[in-house]
């Protein structure tokens, strides 16, 4: 099978998974909002913003170290016994460490008592994705997102339970650590099939690790306090209500920054590889393929958000959570964003320009953390949202360049606004059948919408020349 096959099946497999256990974690949310109210999911989302903090501190960058050099590794088994063995050491400090701290800050006892609890997710979370850079690295992502989707079913049938017997918001928290924690041992049996591995200190390999990974893991950490730490600030200043209400539409963010982070997780490895043989002309052509695939999904994808985000919100989270359909409408161009940021980070390790790409992280964070303090006490999550955009695309544009810059590369922008008008086109029909012909904020008008959008953007891409049939018979006989 070919590497753009390859790359595009294990994509798939992996994203149905990730959609599939997204879908099921979409209506967990929608049961959780609806039983908690913007109060209580206020308090949910303050505690994963927290424990956010320390999970990216404990990843220490060895995500990408994994993807990056795992196939270049001579003894893979080692290699990887060692990397696992760092992330197990670190998640369990940073985890120890975000449980003490908590007692600081002048939150509800129910909120510091959530973090307790929800520790025991980031901590199996951060073990997990460790395991998952192995799946990417061997193109056996349908490990992965069997795993997910159970996980998934066990706090659906949990929070459901919960809300049944009215067991509480503590309840609904422990919820997520049962899940993850069954989530990650399924996942660890499948990695042991592929790779015996175990735990192991190696002084050389370790320090090895940590020479590629702090550039990495430096900017993650930067990365986070532009990312997450609005959230923090928000709750500091405004009621739990508004962090709910907030929290929201940014759950929908999250969902949907993942299937970049699967998509780059398996073309990565390739634009590395390419760079170090100094095969340039192959480098180029994943590159544009990869911008070609992610430009296909960004356009539809933030201006059907755009006109569709009053159903949306009205699904997932309900009526209480009217206020957060203009934030949702803010955050999805912060999400078109990040999708394309995807491509450029990860391409600025492959050509191991993350050193250089440090200074603007670091501005990044400074500018994100000012314009935070000043803007978002008087503005609340409208701030908040609006400033991940500006962030976001300092991001892009600065890792965009530093890319141009080092390869010398010339994009092709050619599909890229192809998909654009035929985005527009699906958007605008779209706004004319809810307002003139009465969809509105009904389930039925979005399941609807959904399909009449479905069926004029693929249209679109099969009239313009970007979706062909023999791509798919070409694509299921292999």
């Amino acid at each position: 099978m070919s590497l753009s096959k390859s790359i595009a099946k294990n994509t798939i497999i992996h994203t149905l998974g990730r959609f599939s256990a997204s879908a099921i974690g979409v209506f967990v949310v929608a049961l959780m909002t609806r039983y908690l109210g913007t109060t209580g999911y206020g308090h949910f989302a303050t505690i994963m913003a927290y424990l956010f903090f320390f999970t990216i501190i404990g990843d220490l960058g060895l995500y990408l170290v994994t993807v990056n050099e795992l196939g270049h590794a001579e003894d893979k088994k080692k290699y990887f016994s060692n990397i696992f063995t760092l992330r197990l050491v670190s998640t369990t400090v940073l985890m120890i460490i975000a449980c003490a701290l908590i007692w600081v800050f002048p939150y509800p006892l129910i909120v510091k008592l959530g973090v307790l609890i929800f520790a025991g997710s980031s901590f199996f979370m951060m073990l997990d994705q460790i395991l998952i850079a192995l799946f990417q690295s061997q193109m056996k992502t349908h490990f992965p997102a069997l795993a997910e989707v159970v996980g998934k079913l066990l706090i659906l049938g949990l929070v459901i339970l919960a809300i049944q017997l009215k067991l509480g918001f503590l309840f609904v928290v422990l919820t997520f650590s049962l899940g993850l924690l069954i989530h990650f041992i399924i996942n660890l049996s499948f990695a042991r099939r592929l790779l015996k591995f175990k735990l192991d200190f190696d002084k050389k390999i370790w320090q090895s690790i940590f020479k590629k990974s702090w550039p990495v893991a430096t900017y993650m950490i930067f990365s986070m306090l532009y990312f997450k730490a609005d959230t923090i600030i928000l709750s500091l200043y405004h009621p739990a209500s508004s962090v709910g209400i907030y929290g929201a539409p940014y759950k929908i963010l999250e969902v949907l920054i993942v299937f970049p982070a699967i998509f780059m997780g398996l073309v990565s490895p390739h634009l590395s590889k390419s760079w170090a043989e100094k095969n340039l002309e192959n480098f180029k052509r994943i590159w544009q393929k990869a911008f070609d695939a992610l430009s296909i999904i960004i356009w539809p994808m933030i201006f059907g958000t755009l006109v569709l985000a009053g159903p949306i919100i009205n699904l997932i989270a309900g009526s209480q959570f009217a206020a957060s359909i203009p934030v949702l409408q803010i955050l999805i161009v912060a999400t078109g964003v990040i999708f394309l940021a995807h491509l450029s980070t990860f391409s600025v390790v492959a050509v191991n320009k993350q050193k250089s790409m440090m200074k603007y992280y670091i501005l990044a964070a400074a500018l994100a953390m000012a314009f935070y303090f000043i803007f978002i006490p008087k503005y609340s999550y409208y701030a908040a949202a609006l400033i991940t955009i500006l962030i976001e695309l300092f991001i892009l544009i600065a890792s965009w360049l530093m890319v141009r810059r080092t390869t010398k590369i010339k994009t092709s922008f050619s599909n890229n606004l192809k998909s654009l008008f035929i985005s527009l086109i699906m958007a605008g029909i779209l706004y004319l059948a809810l307002n003139l012909y009465g969809l509105g904020l009904t389930n039925f008008g979005l399941l609807v919408s959904l399909i009449l959008g479905a069926i004029i953007y693929l249209g679109g891409l099969y009239l313009f020349g970007l979706f062909k049939k023999e791509m798919i018979t070409e694509f299921i006989k292999k």
